[in-house]
């Protein structure tokens, strides 16, 4: 007989360590599936928001080289940046493997199991019980976390589908001489349309910099040569990368669907990326904190949990994705338009998305009346100034 468990979750990200470490804490007997071998190599800047870490069990040592408490934000043809300062972190920079291998140690010090090196063949929903073949052979469940990724297997294969649409995305770790970086680690740096439909950042790290680009539509965007490109803007010889990366995020849509039966989608493959930032990582770690309440409340029953989880996510995370596609759209869409946005409310723009990135507000709450909180140029921005662009701050 196959190995029988509780729940599987597919993926050892954060959403799929978050719901497994929830799962096995009150008692269920949960198997945490992952096709790579770990530690693995993830696709991602590492920089992680503060509300996102916000959401992590105290218990977590989560492995930080370095807190910003700075950003910088550059508009592509305007002669202006905005510089934003809190006394509190913005960003925290870490690697990404080292924080996976955080969540998921403690999802095995919560009572979870791991097969690692163990990939995802299919998946089958048979009446009381999921089936999922993978290359260590096959396992059956009460319910499955899908937390695959972009590209789920498990949504694919058990007939939800992939929800909404993918965009691309390349970034690589740099090393800069010691002047250099003593001045360019002083923030995180975007520069908002270097790309079209996209924007480009410099995170700096302990002892080097992530540089990346990304672009918030699909299509075809030659990222290789605008990262090229962005390099030698920034005056960084690609000869100095030590590491690059491409990877996709998957955004999703308002008639996406979420979870069916004893499925359900978390973080990336449900799409639950930020359509303004394509930050992910803070949804990945809710919803797989969602989807373990759902099946906690609702036990055996299917079609409850799949409701609860989804209601769920339309109390704590889809109201935000939802006002964030609306701003991208004026952002992405529209070049002329984001630059007079920028012109007109650069300032308290900048200072919103710090707070929303430090998990002082949310998208619905600054929106909800943005009359008074989005003030034109000169009439605010506390912690935010518009500055005039020269050469030392362009370059480092």
């Amino acid at each position: 007989m196959r190995p029988h468990y509780d729940i599987i979750v597919a993926g050892a990200g954060p959403a799929g360590t978050s719901a497994a470490a929830s799962l096995a804490k009150h008692g269920f007997r949960v198997l945490i599936v992952e096709k790579e071998r770990l530690p693995k190599s993830k696709p991602c800047a590492g920089g992680l928001v503060i509300r996102g870490l916000r959401r992590l069990p105290r218990e977590i040592t989560v492995p930080v080289q370095t807190y910003c408490h700075k950003t910088r934000v550059y508009v592509s043809g305007l002669d202006l940046y905005f510089f934003t300062k809190k006394p509190t972190p913005i960003i925290a920079m870490a690697m990404r493997e080292e924080f996976d291998n955080a969540l998921t140690d403690f999802a095995l010090l919560s009572g979870a199991e791991l097969k690692d090196g163990c990939e995802v063949k299919d998946a089958q929903v048979n009446g009381t019980r999921v089936r999922i073949d993978t290359t260590c052979g096959d396992f059956s469940s009460d319910f499955l976390v899908a937390a695959d990724g972009a590209l789920s297997v498990v949504a694919r294969k058990t007939g939800i589908g992939l929800p909404g649409y993918l965009v691309p995305a390349i970034e690589c770790e740099v090393r800069v001489s010691d002047k250099r970086f003593s001045r360019l680690r002083q923030a995180a740096r975007f520069d908002m349309g270097f790309v079209p439909q996209g924007y480009s950042w410099v995170f700096p790290k302990k002892e080097h910099l992530s540089v990346g680009i990304g672009r918030m539509r699909k299509g075809k965007a030659a990222l290789c040569h605008y990262l090229q490109s962005y390099l030698r803007f920034l005056g960084l010889e690609p000869g100095n990368i030590f590491q690059k990366k491409s990877s996709v995020i998957r955004f999703c849509t308002p008639v996406s669907a979420f979870a069916k039966g004893r499925v359900l989608l978390t973080g990336d493959a449900a799409g639950l990326a930020d359509p303004l930032t394509a930050e992910g990582i803070s949804s990945a770690i809710l919803s797989g904190q969602l989807a373990a309440e759902a099946i906690k409340v609702c036990g055996t029953s299917t079609d409850r949990a799949a409701a609860h989880y989804q209601a769920l996510l339309e109390r704590h995370i889809l109201p935000d994705i939802r006002i964030a596609a609306k701003v991208g759209k004026w952002v992405y869409d529209h070049p002329l338009l984001m630059k007079t946005i920028f012109l007109l409310y650069g300032e308290r723009l900048c200072e919103a998305m710090m707070e929303v990135m430090a998990g002082e507000k949310s998208y619905y709450g600054i929106l909800a009346n943005p009359f008074t909180y989005l003030r034109p140029f000169g009439l605010g921005g506390r912690s935010t100034r518009r500055t005039k662009i020269d050469k030392e701050v362009v370059f480092g």
